[in-house]
């Protein structure tokens, strides 16, 4: 047991030191570096936290792309009773965005992705806000992943 114990750490320490590192390829400074995003202010509270934490952009000054983004957030219920009372809601969020060339000031897409989240409505007040929050959150950044996809396909055209 302790001969194969030994073994498996000389040969861990011989894989761990052979000099070997992964090289990974690093996404958000190819082309998000040259995006510049403006955030509608009429969006809701939530969404424009969530935007400006899953948006990183450099100055305008720096930025070859300017990309408007506007939210639009839509809630509907999925699941009603018998007794006419709601189980479960779904959230929908549309993020229409439009991507500019700042050195041409011309438009070079119009274009809009959605996001998607289902919550359980409870008894209490404060546990339904905080859980539909938390819907809102997750259909956002679907909404913005998929939204970050077609800016990168356009840019690198």
């Amino acid at each position: 047991m302790i001969k194969k114990f030994i073994s498996l750490l000389f040969i861990s320490q011989l894989v761990l030191s052979c000099g070997f590192k992964p090289t990974l390829k690093n996404f958000d400074n190819q082309n998000n570096s040259l995006v510049y995003y403006e955030i509608n202010p009429e969006n809701s509270y939530t969404a424009r936290q969530v935007l400006s934490t899953q948006l990183k952009s450099l100055n305008k000054n720096e930025s070859k792309f300017l990309t408007k983004v506007r939210v639009l957030e839509n809630e509907s219920a999925v699941n009603v009773t018998s007794s006419g009372s709601v189980d479960e809601y779904k959230i929908e969020v549309l993020v229409n965005f439009e991507i500019f060339n700042i050195s041409t000031n011309s438009l070079l897409i119009k274009s809009q992705s959605r996001g998607f989240a289902n919550y359980d409505a409870t008894n209490s007040e404060y546990t339904n806000s905080q859980v539909k929050k938390e819907a809102l959150e997750r259909a956002l950044i679907e909404g913005i992943q998929l939204m970050k996809i077609i800016i990168q396909s356009k840019i690198a055209e």
